[in-house]
Parts: structure tokens; sequence; C-alpha cells
């Protein structure tokens, strides 16, 4: 065995593993700030309505950026699920 007392050891696994998922988290948040405009996106694509690029579905899902009343949106695709785009509620929503 080690000589590492055992509530150190199990403090250490948890400090670590939340880490872990905090980074994860992080690296996700990240990913839907960097997605393109409605606009870019469609223009990047050739389309003239929301469409997923990757699996051509029509349906889609969207959410909050930061929250679920948050009026910057992220679009993401409900059949394969990868995002879209980001738009901003009021001013540009999907079609």
């Amino acid at each position: 065995m080690s000589d590492v007392p055992f509530p150190v050891l199990v403090a250490a696994v948890f400090l670590f593993g939340t880490l872990a998922i905090l980074h994860m988290f992080m690296r996700q948040q990240e990913a839907q700030r960097r997605l393109p405009e409605r606009d870019q996106y469609f223009a990047a694509h050739g389309l003239d309505s929301v469409a997923c690029a990757h699996c051509r579905s029509i349906d889609t899902r969207e959410f909050g950026l930061n929250d679920s009343g948050d009026d910057r949106r992220v679009v993401a695709c409900a059949q394969c699920d990868k995002l879209l785009f980001r738009y901003t509620r009021g001013t540009s929503g999907p079609l």
C-alpha cells in the first residue's frame, strides 16, 4: 500500500475529477461560442433554410448559450446532435 492516508486520496480523486469535468464543460461552452452566426452558416453551406449540413435533416433543437432563458441561442441538429449555428433571439431567429 501507499503511505498516503485514505481521506487525502479520496479528496485528491474528487478534486481532479471535478477539475476534469469543469474542463470538459468549458471546452463545450467555448465550442458553442465559436459557432458561426446563422447567416454565415447559410452562406458557408449554400442553404436557404435551416437544415443540418452533416445529415441534411431539417429537425433542429435550440437552447440558450448560458441558460434556457438566454437570448443568445444555439441551434443543433436533432438527428445527429451536431451544433449548427448561433443567433440572437429577436434579431435573426431560425427560419
